[in-house]
């Protein structure tokens, strides 16, 4: 069954492709609505036939007149059947048409409202032809046997005298099998019943019957049919001329069908007595809370939705007033809460005396699941459109021939190229030359229904290679390929990063063979997995006997008097298969051939997201150097506690510090009194200053335990400048002092170097500067001191000025060591840890820089740092014309 969205479009098509002319016409015989067919068989608009009356359409000869009021007359008459009629009207260019004309009466039992419905059938050209046969018997002879229309003779009594040559192709009969005998004996039994019962034939007239084809088969014939008459009155003889309308008969049964499943709701209104009547359909839609026949429009307007009742009372009132019909959407409510919107249609009868509406007549549908599924299509196409749009992937759409149809920003930030450059371009014009052999291939693989993955490589608009991870997806519509989607994904870093890991892995395998420690691997069982060289010799083995073999059968421990451990007493194998962290400052190993050697090892698990996969053994031979390793490696201890204790120190306060400054926050953002909010303000303060210094101590100890690392990477001085200063703006305005910023013009626009750790240094050093000057100003310079083009370098000096409190002259050497303060009273105005100059120092040295300070005691002071950066290639050639001497100094 067709759903109420779907019968109305369908009724609309049927209805507007007919071959067949409709017309509507009131019982006053005015035309209400004609189709596109009837249209072009009198050469009118559908707009120029509303409301015109039937007789307006007659030609202008008596006998049309007195002919159409005669079909007029009949067709009210015509009750139980189709009354049929042939007219000549009157085409808009002023010739003649002749229609052949099945006329009908629609009676709304609802509303009481007749109207007239006529079916149409151009026949202007049979005409023309009965008119030629009747002038001219020859030429009625040659084209009764050449028509494509069966034109035939019989008696009274229906015996066929008569049958032109065309009934053989069209009914598969021989003329000479037909004559003789009777029509009847042809028609379809219900056919030939009623025209016993009811009458072979009135004077003229066209009826349509279903007739025999000689394999059995039935066709739909329309035959026009005329009585001829002796002198004397009698009937002579019968013409008839048959048409196949089989598809025709076929697309008015559709029609039929489609209006009775597309279940419009109909209603009219009876303006002059106030009465309005609904059908079954209109009722069922509003779920009945309207009656059959209502005196007002309360029950109707009760129904319609509370939004949109006063709309709808403008629109009754537009069209009661003023006649004004047309087409609106409004929502209903049903009696069990069920909200429906409904597509209503509006016609109203102009009284054209009065010149104001008598009735309106208007049908509604029920198009609630259509409203549904357009808002479920449209949020689909924006979830479409927002995960085109925003996808970080490069997504292109192309035809069949690799067209691109359609891009999303990040393919345009990915290849350098804007929409309007890559729209009409073929994808492959971004590929490199050797890629695109292997595009193509993958495309055509696409297009036969195929996703496909695969690596590749684009040019950049600037030049630049990229390595891409391209994916190939078939568009299909109505199940044919229309073309692929192309998802780019930017491989190049990982590529790098695998480049990297490759390397570093020969790296490492280079350093475990060069190393002087024995390193051992070993499974959660205590297999060999794994021996260095220097393990190997040390041991006596040979590599290549040694992997899978037990730990106990190649390293043999023996205790401090000498004696093996016994197999499962090893301290070595009860580490490895505990999974224990185990070390020994002096064993005693065996080798191969019998002999010992003293030495310090120690076992670490191997750990895997978690998972234990086994140990490493890492020992030394320490057999002549006892003494001296043991107080290095107290040295070393010492060192390593010291910083690993403050690494983790600084690691586990800052949990709880992140925890005291969030949940500050939070209770910042409560309504509190001004005595809790100062309570908050100086939790928050103290805190903020103590996590700083958490900082300042995590970095002394990445430094001095030598993990500190530098990025070397192109960055923008200028940025980098801007960013400190805006930083620090509001500080030194609430304090009224001046911050000003200043880069040299004649230094490179990018440098290379560790643009992070340049940036900690400067803000640093201004927030120092800002923190002890009251008044006055603080300025920052980048200055560059020399340049080199041979050596792609640039000697910079940055400097911080300012006009503050100053540092007595015997005091300064204490500026950059750890935890110094100048002046108890200074550490209590002013705060700090005595950590940040010397974290300045370790970063500017690591950054094979200098660091030193000018000052004067309440008059200033000047901070400067000279840094050796790179220059990029490209800017190292555009500055070749001004190199100078090279060389770096001391601040």
């Amino acid at each position: 069954m067709f759903s109420a969205a779907q019968r109305l479009p369908l009724l609309e098509h049927m209805y507007n492709h007919a071959p067949t002319g409709i017309a509507i016409l009131s019982r006053q015989g005015k035309c209400l609505y004609v189709n596109p067919a009837f249209c072009q068989m009198v050469g009118y608009e559908q707009e120029e036939l509303q409301d015109t009356r039937y007789y307006q359409l007659l030609y202008e000869e008596a006998q049309d007149q007195q002919g159409m009021r005669d079909a007029y007359v009949g067709w009210l008459g015509a009750k139980d059947q189709v009354y049929k009629a042939e007219l000549r009207l009157k085409h808009k260019r002023g010739t003649s048409v002749w229609l052949s004309l099945e006329l009908t009466i629609f009676d709304d039992e609802a509303s009481g409202q007749s109207y007239l419905i006529a079916y149409a059938t151009d026949i202007t050209e049979k005409k023309d032809i009965q008119q030629v046969l009747s002038d001219n018997e020859d030429l009625y002879m040659l084209i009764t046997e050449n028509t494509p229309d069966v034109i035939s003779f019989s008696t009274p009594d229906g015996r066929l005298e008569y049958v032109s040559p065309s009934v053989e192709k069209l009914l598969g009969y021989t003329r000479q099998e037909m004559l003789g005998r009777k029509r009847l004996d042809f028609y379809h039994t219900e056919d030939a019943d009623y025209m016993r019962v009811h009458g072979s034939y009135k004077e003229t007239g066209i009826m349509k019957q279903r007739v025999r084809h000689k394999d059995g088969h039935y066709l739909w014939m329309e035959v026009s049919f005329r009585i001829i008459r002796d002198e004397s009155g009698g009937i002579k003889r019968i013409l008839a001329i048959g048409r196949n309308i089989t598809e025709r008969q076929k697309s008015e049964e559709n029609l039929a069908k489609a209006q009775q499943l597309a279940m419009f709701g109909s209603w009219d209104w009876d303006l002059v007595n106030n009465v309005m009547h609904f059908s079954k359909e209109f009722r069922s839609i509003f779920g009945y809370r309207v009656k059959s026949v209502e005196t007002s429009i309360d029950a109707f307007m009760a129904a319609v939705h509370p939004e949109d009742t006063e709309r709808m009372q403008q629109i009754i009132t537009n069209v009661i007033l003023k006649g004004i019909h047309e087409e609106t959407f409004y929502r209903i409510v049903l009696p069990n809460g069920e909200q429906k919107v409904l597509r209503s249609i509006w016609e109203a009868e102009i009284d054209e005396h009065a010149s104001k509406p008598i009735q309106v007549v208007g049908m509604v549908q029920d198009v609630t699941e259509h409203r549904e599924m357009e808002q479920r299509l449209r949020a689909s196409e924006n979830r479409y459109k927002s995960l085109f749009q925003h996808n970080p992937l490069g997504i292109c759409a192309m035809n069949m021939e690799g067209q691109i149809l359609s891009v999303n920003p990040s393919l345009e930030e990915l290849t350098g190229y804007t929409s309007g450059e890559l729209l009409g371009a073929e994808i492959l014009a971004m590929a490199s030359t050797e890629e695109q052999d292997k595009i193509r291939h993958h495309m055509e693989l696409a297009k036969q229904g195929e996703t496909q993955t695969y690596e590749s490589q684009f040019i950049h608009k600037k030049g630049e290679r990229l390595f891409i991870k391209m994916t190939h997806i078939p568009i299909f519509v109505q199940e044919e390929i229309v073309g692929c989607y192309g998802i780019v994904e930017n491989v190049t870093p990982l590529k790098s990063y695998i480049a990297q890991i490759e390397k570093l892995s020969n790296e490492h395998s280079l350093i475990l063979n060069a190393v002087s420690e024995g390193i051992v691997g070993l499974s959660t069982e205590g297999h060999v997995r794994f021996m260095n060289p220097a393990a190997a010799e040390m041991f006596g083995v040979g590599l290549e006997n040694t992997l899978d073999d037990a730990c106990i059968g190649i390293i043999r421990h023996a205790d401090e008097i000498g004696s093996h451990y016994p197999d499962e007493q090893s301290s070595i194998l009860q580490a490895v298969r505990n999974g224990a962290s185990y070390q020994a400052e002096e064993a005693v190993f065996w080798k191969k051939d019998g002999s010992s050697f003293l030495a310090s090892y120690r076992i670490s698990p191997l750990m895997d997201n978690g998972e234990r996969k086994g140990a490493v053994m890492v020992f030394v031979d320490i057999t002549n150097e006892k003494e001296i390793i043991r107080a290095k490696e107290s040295a070393e201890r010492a060192d390593r506690a010291k910083s690993e204790f403050l690494s983790v120190m600084s690691h586990e306060l800052r949990t709880p510090m992140n925890g005291i400054i969030g949940m500050a926050g939070l209770l910042a953002d409560t309504e509190l009194d001004e005595e809790q909010r100062s309570y908050i303000d100086i939790i928050t303060s103290s805190s903020s200053a103590l996590m700083q210094i958490l900082n300042e101590i995590l970095d002394l100890s990445k430094i001095e335990a030598g993990k500190m690392a530098l990025l070397h990477e192109p960055f923008e001085l200028e940025r980098v400048m801007g960013s400190v200063a805006d930083l620090f703006l509001r500080q030194a305005m609430e304090k009224g002092v001046l911050l000003e910023w200043h880069v040299d013009q004649e230094l490179p626009g990018v440098l290379v170097g560790d643009h992070v750790r340049i940036r900690q240094v400067l803000v640093n050093l201004v927030s120092n500067a800002i923190k002890f000057t009251e008044r006055g100003r603080v300025n920052i310079f980048a200055e560059q001191k020399a340049y080199s083009r041979r050596k792609r370098k640039c000697l910079i000096e940055f400097s911080v000025t300012d006009t503050g409190i100053g540092i007595p002259v015997d005091r300064q050497h204490l500026l950059f060591q750890p935890f110094s303060q100048l002046h108890p009273a200074l550490n209590r105005k002013y705060g700090g840890t005595g950590l940040g100059l010397s974290i300045c120092k370790n970063l500017v040295r690591l950054m094979g820089g200098s660091i030193g300070v000018d000052s004067e005691e309440a008059q200033g002071s000047t901070f400067r740092f000279q840094l050796d950066l790179m220059l990029p290639e490209e800017e190292a050639l555009v500055n070749m014309s001004r190199d100078e001497p090279y060389e770096s100094k001391e601040c």
